[in-house]
């Protein structure tokens, strides 16, 4: 299952002392990252890309050396589900869910920081399978999991969780399931993600394989209700379409951005699609979102990188090719990057011109200081405690 990090951070914009190594590869005994998120020019936090193995990790030198801050007795192998949610430079929540035995008693244990991984509290939620965790602040959170009770044949039953006590106590507060769904969230199309704006208004995003439907879902009383959003769907894209939206990200009370990656145009003997992203703006909350202009995704993976540092200035990509907007997305200029930008599986800014961009192959890290222009290797190292 990949494993992504779930941010809410004020982005501090700081002096850079940069300088990356040159080098190609990186070496063979440091693992590859999942995913990074950058809290400023110096700290972040990063999961490794190790399948069934996955660490935090945390850096406060801008991504050169790395500390592996997971949980003291968390294992190396492992058999169930792993997300982080952090918040600020310190504060992490680390949800493992063990589901070997496939059975309606899993357990998932979450783990909470508030030293940036130097310790960590411990508590079990009677949940399967964690998909998500996230906090709007040190008290307020939410869990998602995956349940068994009707899933499968493009249908996935979920439990969402409610702590207010910095994760110390969750408290059940909603589910879907082929026996309830009260909560108006659907039975059908998976749940990935979960994220709140404040106490009561928040989303939950996933997707299916049911033809010509959003799976973006919005409560506003705090995960206890549930109801799809309406979201228009841009001219380009025509049925049969699927889609894979991303989690808003707010960055203000009123201001946001949604990403939605669009499949659409299916051809027959072999199957072919035409895969896009297009980015979503709200200035009233998320209550309406207007699309901008549609640029190219990745063909063969979900999860098509994007990073916005405010509601003008973001970057996408199909993975080599970039393309940038200090519009909020209604004009794109396409920037062809020198041979360090490839294979690149997500970007993360903190301004209009620092960002770092992940790896699938080595160099795993590499950074721009000049908007995504140009791009450096950035070999680092990782540490234990």
């Amino acid at each position: 299952m990949r494993a992504t990090l779930a941010l809410l951070v004020t982005t501090l914009i700081l002096g850079l002392d940069y300088g990356p190594v040159l080098a190609q590869t990186q070496p063979s005994d440091v693992p590859a990252l999942e995913s990074i998120h950058m809290v400023d020019a110096l700290a972040g936090w990063a999961v490794t890309h190790e399948p069934g193995a996955e660490r935090l990790l945390r850096t406060s030198d801008g991504g050169r050396r790395w500390v592996d801050v997971s949980p003291s007795n968390l294992s190396r192998e492992r058999a169930g589900s792993f997300c982080v949610g952090v918040l600020g430079s310190v504060a992490a929540w680390v949800a493992l869910s063990d589901t070997a035995a496939w059975d309606l008693t899993g357990t998932t244990h979450v783990f909470h920081t508030v030293d940036g991984g130097r310790t960590w509290r411990n508590v079990a939620v009677p949940a399967l399978d964690a998909k998500s965790i996230h906090f709007i602040n040190p008290h307020d959170g939410w869990l998602l999991s995956k349940e068994l009770d009707g899933s499968g044949m493009g249908r996935e039953a979920a439990n969402i969780y409610r702590s207010v006590d910095s994760g110390a106590t969750w408290k059940k507060i909603a589910g879907t399931s082929a026996h309830d769904e009260s909560s108006g969230l659907p039975l059908v199309g998976a749940k990935m993600a979960i994220t709140f704006r404040n106490s009561t208004t928040g989303w939950i995003t996933g997707g299916g394989i049911v033809n010509d439907q959003l799976h973006v879902y919005l409560t506003r009383d705090g995960g206890r209700s549930w109801r799809q959003q309406g979201i228009p769907l841009p001219p380009d894209v025509t049925s049969p379409w699927h889609d894979h939206p991303i989690p808003p990200k707010f960055f203000t009370a009123q201001d946001g951005i949604l990403a939605v990656e669009y499949d659409y145009g299916e051809t027959q003997n072999p199957p072919s699609y035409i895969s896009i992203v297009v980015f979503y703006a709200t200035h009233d909350g998320g209550k309406t979102w207007k699309y901008t202009t549609p640029v190219p995704a990745r063909l063969t993976y979900w999860d098509s990188p994007s990073s916005f540092v405010d509601m003008n200035h973001g970057w996408a990509s199909d993975g080599h090719t970039l393309y940038v907007t200090s519009d909020g997305g209604r004009q794109w200029t396409k920037i062809e990057p020198n041979p360090a930008f490839v294979d690149v599986t997500q970007l993360d800014f903190i301004s209009p011109e620092v960002g770092w961009a992940v790896r699938q192959t080595s160099p795993f890290l590499v950074k721009t200081v000049d908007g995504g222009h140009t791009w450096a290797s950035l070999l680092y190292t990782v540490s234990r405690r």
